[in-house]
């Protein structure tokens, strides 16, 4: 089985609102959609969609990246190309979103030739996958009533798990009070978690985390930025709550310098920056031998690629945690025709050979787009 073809389209879909972190606002979402077809006629879908605000590359450098990589896997079978990625992957040759992009293409491919799931392909050998994985709730008003309120309608409709964005106030005093209003709303009984996409100082980060660790909090994302390792092993020593590394995790060598330095309790894990499914399975195997928890999380990509991410979830029996994979409500259109079920707080796996998702073709024309830099294919 031979990759015959590949095809890429540009998109560009409008969020619901802005979808607001310590980051910035987001008010659209670029993207390419890839499609590989093989010798077979079978059709793999892939999707890379970089996120630059966020300390990934840029939309641009992802497409130029996809045409220049795709004489190299033209013709070859599906393992001889994906050998060619992962050999990119090591080197850092190509930007991660393009590799990773491709990549699941190639597996969707690769899984429905074998007439499996791609869980099935992606699972250590005789490991038991899952059909469910629950999923956390993310909370991101400015407003401390607003966020509250979307709290409550989280766990009216499941969801066990919430995520509540930090960092949006300069004042420890009211970071600690929009804790302690999130906790009173949402009861004792469900998991909070907290994301300050590194906007807090150390000295800050001790006085917020010192006070919330009465809230039952599971843990805080990046409370400090990505480069302070050391303020990072510092503050696990200082404070109760647990640390989890978000935006320093962005290649398999940035892990390894986390782990070296014991600087987080836990790596959130996105493989749109670790370049593909395999390599974010190798980083959380690596993370289990260190003793430390992974929880995998999307880019706010469309159902694409979070349908990848989602069976990467269902293959990796060390993830215990919810993960972040409940986002594409925030796009205006998730790009598939038949949506992935979403109830009590848990997303269920595709069972049907390769990612088992059916892309909505009308919708792709709708929001793809033509780039400035555009190469014949």
């Amino acid at each position: 089985m031979q990759v015959q073809s590949i095809s890429y389209t540009p998109y560009r879909i409008p969020m619901q609102g802005h979808f607001s972190t310590a980051h910035g606002s987001i008010i659209s979402r670029e993207g390419c959609l890839i499609e590989i077809m093989t010798s077979g006629g079978i059709i793999g879908l892939g999707e890379a969609a970089p996120l630059p605000d966020f300390g990934g590359v840029s939309f641009s450098e992802t497409y130029n990246a996809l045409v220049s990589l795709l004489p190299q896997i033209q013709s070859l079978s599906c393992q001889e190309a994906l050998e060619v990625l992962y050999a990119h992957v090591e080197a850092g040759s190509y930007p991660a979103p393009a590799l990773y992009g491709l990549e699941s293409a190639l597996l969707d491919a690769w899984s429905q030739h074998e007439g499996v799931s791609l869980h099935t392909l992606l699972a250590p050998f005789e490991t038991e996958t899952r059909s469910r994985i629950e999923v956390n709730a993310v909370v991101g008003a400015p407003n401390d009533d607003v966020a509250c309120q979307e709290a409550r309608e989280a766990i009216q409709a499941g969801f066990r798990c919430v995520k509540l964005k930090m960092g949006l106030y300069g004042s420890p005093r009211q970071e600690i009070e929009r804790v302690a209003t999130l906790r009173a709303a949402i009861g004792e009984e469900v998991r909070l978690r907290l994301d300050a996409n590194e906007k807090w100082t150390f000295e800050q980060a001790c006085e917020i985390l010192t006070a919330c660790a009465q809230y039952d909090i599971q843990y805080v994302e990046q409370p400090l930025r990505a480069f302070d390792l050391d303020g990072m092993y510092r503050l696990r020593r200082e404070v109760q709550i647990p640390i989890a590394a978000d935006e320093a995790i962005y290649d398999s060598k940035s892990v390894r310098r986390v782990l070296e330095w014991q600087a987080a309790d836990v790596l959130i894990i996105k493989p749109q920056f670790l370049g593909g499914l395999y390599p974010a399975r190798q980083v959380i195997q690596s993370a289990k031998e260190a003793g430390v928890e992974c929880v995998i999380t999307s880019m706010l990509e469309t159902g694409i690629s979070l349908s990848a991410t989602l069976h990467l979830a269902a293959a990796s029996s060390e993830i215990t945690m919810a993960c972040g994979l409940a986002t594409l409500a925030h796009l205006e259109d998730d790009l598939l025709s038949v949506d992935l079920p979403l109830q009590a707080g848990t997303l269920s796996v595709p069972t049907t050979p390769g990612l088992g998702i059916q892309l909505d073709r009308t919708a792709l024309a709708r929001y793809s787009f033509v780039p400035q830099s555009e190469v014949a294919l």
